[in-house]
């Protein structure tokens, strides 16, 4: 091989040409661009370096505020590791894509012949094509599922296969995933983002569409399944936000239009699965499976899990349902399975396998062990039944073999081929991996042209279940014909009706109701402290400064700063404040501080993730930074924050449709609000009298009314204009009031399944509460005069204050107790937990 002439031109992969003894993607042994490349990294020498670490840099940032992310709660800050997506993509030519999509579709018609058998007759058992260790030792496979007809006689619906390429250029399958393949949805989000970054090459580009493939799949399903063609009850069912992919689950949620539900939305009666929503119970009958088959029902499986349905497995043998992929098709992803399937294939098929396994051996047939034994160092050994538990292995791997060879298999060392990724500032190679992804349709299988590329930059770190250190890449399947455009943006059904004012799950109206509490929560606090810096931030001296002793009493009251020690003073000396004050925003052990509040708001916003718009979620994202802030200015600080949430707010109050979704969240912000402005008032007021009117300025600055009270009564402060303003007056949107007004509106739309028009709890609540605060007679209210009016003030607000959290435990015994009871976080203020 000879070198490159230094003196030509250079291109940013010919660090490429020259690596190691793997298979290039890129370059043939001679060091020449393959011919489906050359395309590529002709329009990639085009364009400067810096232009590509700027379209990269735009790559990281369009996953970001997508909310890329594995496991968003993997560490103490509560955020995710960013999904990894380099923007170099992987072609490969039609005409071996064709050859990988013969074998693919032989392999999953094969894997579900024997899911077939397995679950049915046994007869590979019976004539000993499979060892009885296989089935009866093997975690994978379900006792309860055994007879179970699935829907269309299909047992297998849903299938996704890892890929590398030898040394030889050959493919070879590694893995293979039949009880809940994961991917698909990522792939999906890079396509995107590529498309987007690289959008005049990937146009002019012949390459084939992703979106047909889920249109083939929603028709399938529906067909297979006999259901309803216009707004089929079809959900997608995960494990919730704990998932360490639920951005996946949201994103194809939201692309193929089911519903996200988790184990506790859903519920079996008389054989039939319905979903808990507020006006009751809806049907469902199909349910796209992102959990674990044994998690999926766990009265049958005796699992203490929340994750599963319990009832469905009987739903399932009754036929009453449809599972994708039905329930125990877990055992395809048995390690040693794949030993077999030579074997099998001629068997069952009377043919060979079309794409190879990776080399591997049993422990459990004599022969197989013997070479294990006998190359044990040349051999990786591994479980047989199960990828993700190794068994206890001690330094006697041999005695391990023999005192369970069944437990035990091996497979030869790895050697994928390497692909072109972008490093800093140019190109390097990295081994690759590819996940492909079938489903079934009325003729058999179909391959979604494409998947998902993985890429690292070592072979242990490849194959191993740490997606953080790994990077992905989208994969381009080229056609030898046009491509015709296609997309899913619009839905995948018609209607034959309209919805308007559609009902909501339970669950999901419990974490708005809790969102819009938290935002709420957070922006008070929020205004709260930052009266509290700009006070400090002047060259006043603390004890010079009149309503500090008002703003930090408030803040003691709300739990935010330590309480004044015996014998200490109201005001401590700067340093010891100063502390207090950066642990009220930074501490994440206080329940109180900022950053604890912020976390719930995130919190509450994931588990409604499919129900937020990308700007909403964006806007959500941007409060990661907030724990991980740099030590500057607490005011900056407040300050940005503030603004992020108020993003929100403009964007929720501007975007949402007025169904039941905004209403609870709005009604959680007013509720919130109304409790929040109550209790500064109530606190308030005995020192309002006692100090002097710059008191009721800061009131007036952390209600964030006050301007409006100097645009209109251009008067000094007193307490009666003050008083009307926040506590009676309608027109303002910081009033008592305003929030009782708005809290009646909701309640009158809250659906009801007595028809009778009885006034429920809730809404004679909200009309107590309205009425009250509209009665409320404030003139002759002064701190000069008697204290007769203060005090019926004050026994007003504490009348108010319990009014308002009987609503809200209300609202939550009438409409939300169809879900187990969430951890919110209410201790603030010493509510009870809901």
């Amino acid at each position: 091989m000879t070198e490159p002439d230094i003196n030509g031109p250079a291109s940013l992969f010919d660090a490429m040409r020259f690596f190691g003894d793997t298979f290039c993607e890129a370059f043939d042994p001679g060091g020449v661009p393959r011919a489906h490349w050359q395309p590529l990294m002709n329009a990639l020498d085009t364009i400067a370096p810096s232009v590509l670490a700027q379209r990269q840099e735009r790559v990281r940032r369009m996953r970001h505020e997508d909310g890329a992310t594995f496991n968003p709660f993997n560490d103490t800050g509560g955020r995710g590791t960013p999904w990894a997506l380099d923007m170099i993509p992987l072609p490969i030519t039609a005409g071996e894509w064709a050859g990988l999509e013969a074998g693919l579709i032989q392999r999953a018609g094969l894997l579900e012949q024997i899911l077939a058998d397995v679950y049915g007759p046994q007869n590979l058992i019976r004539q000993g094509h499979l060892p009885a260790e296989l089935i009866y030792a093997n975690p994978h496979f379900l006792r309860p599922c055994h007879g179970i007809l699935p829907a269309g006689n299909r047992y297998l619906t849903y299938y996704a296969a890892d890929l590398y390429r030898g040394t030889d250029g050959r493919f070879r399958v590694l893995r293979d995933y039949g009880d809940h393949p994961a991917g698909i949805g990522y792939a999906l989000e890079n396509r995107i983002v590529i498309s987007r970054v690289f959008s005049e090459l990937y146009h002019r580009t012949q390459i084939r569409r992703l979106a047909p493939f889920f249109h083939t799949f929603h028709l399938s399903l529906v067909e297979r399944t006999t259901l309803r063609r216009n707004d089929p009850g079809i959900v997608l069912l995960s494990p919730g936000p704990e998932s360490r992919i639920y951005f996946e689950h949201a994103l194809l949620s939201r692309y193929l239009g089911y519903p996200l539900v988790e184990g506790q939305d859903l519920t079996v009666r008389n054989g039939d699965v319905f979903q808990k929503k507020l006006a009751g119970l809806e049907p469902v009958e199909a349910i796209f499976r992102h959990i674990a088959d044994d998690s999926s029902d766990p009265f049958a499986l005796r699992r203490a899990t929340g994750s599963g349905v319990a009832g469905l497995i009987q739903a399932c043998r009754e036929q009453q349902i449809e599972v994708v992929n039905p329930i125990g098709s877990g055992f395809v992803d048995t390690p040693v399975l794949a030993v077999f399937l030579s074997a099998l294939c001629r068997q069952l098929t009377g043919g060979d396998l079309l794409l190879e396994n990776h080399p591997a051996w049993w422990c459990g047939n004599e022969s197989d062990r013997n070479h294990v034994l006998a190359n044990l160092e040349q051999l990786t050994l591994m479980p047989a039944m199960e990828p993700d538990e190794p068994p206890a292995v001690s330094t006697d791997r041999i005695a391990d073999i023999g005192t369970a060879p069944h437990r035990f298999m091996a497979r030869a060392l790895v050697q994928p081929a390497t692909a072109p990724a972008w490093n800093p500032d140019s190109v390097g190679p990295r081994y690759t991996l590819l996940r492909v992804f079938a489903c079934a349709t009325e003729n058999g299988f179909t391959l979604m042209p494409g998947g998902l590329a993985i890429t690292a930059a070592d072979v242990p770190t490849l194959l191993g279940s740490a997606p953080e250190q790994q990077q992905s890449k989208d994969i381009w399947v080229f056609s030898d014909r046009p491509v015709t455009p296609f997309s899913l943006m619009g839905g995948l059904q018609t209607i034959d009706q309209f919805k308007r004012g559609s009902d909501l799950p339970s669950r999901v109206a419990d974490h708005l109701l809790w969102l819009g509490r938290y935002l709420e929560r957070a922006e008070g606090l929020i205004r709260l402290l930052r009266s509290v810096f700009r006070r400090l931030s002047g060259e006043t001296r603390l004890a010079d400064i009149p309503d500090l002793p008002f703003l930090l009493s408030l803040l003691r009251a709300e739990n935010t700063i330590p309480p004044v020690p015996d014998g200490g003073a109201p005001i401590p000396r700067y340093r010891e404040l100063a502390g207090q004050l950066n642990a009220a925003i930074t501490n994440k052990d206080r329940p109180a501080s900022v950053v604890a509040v912020l976390k719930r708001v995130q919190e509450a916003a994931r588990n409604v993730r499919d129900r937020l718009s990308l700007d909403s979620w964006r806007v959500i994202n941007r409060l990661d930074g907030f724990a991980d802030a740099p030590n500057g200015d607490p005011l900056d600080l407040l300050d940005d924050t503030l603004f992020t949430l108020s993003a929100f707010s403009g964007l929720a109050m501007e975007s949402m449709t007025r169904g039941l979704g905004w209403r609870f969240m709005d009604m959680g912000r007013r509720v919130e609000r109304a409790i929040n402005q109550t209790t500064l008032i109530r606190l308030g007021l005995p020192r309002v009298c006692m100090d002097s009117s710059s008191a009721l300025e800061a009131l007036l600055e952390v209600s964030d009314s006050i301007m409006t009270y100097r645009a209109r009564y251009r008067t000094a402060f007193q307490l009666a204009p003050v008083m009307d303003l926040l506590v009676v007056d309608e027109s303002n949107p910081k009033s008592l009031a305003f929030q009782c007004s708005r809290i009646a509106g909701h309640v009158e739309e809250l659906p009801r399944k007595d028809p009778r028009r009885y006034a429920t709890a809730e809404e004679r609540l909200a009309l107590e509460m309205l009425t009250a605060v509209r009665l409320l007679d404030l003139s002759g209210l002064d701190c000069k005069k008697s204290n007769d009016r203060r005090a019926a003030l004050e026994k007003f607000l504490k009348s108010m204050e319990q009014r308002l959290t009987d609503f809200a435990q209300q609202v939550s015994a009438h409409y939300l107790t169809r879900v187990p009871a969430t951890p919110h976080f209410s201790a603030i203020r010493g509510e009870s937990q809901p």
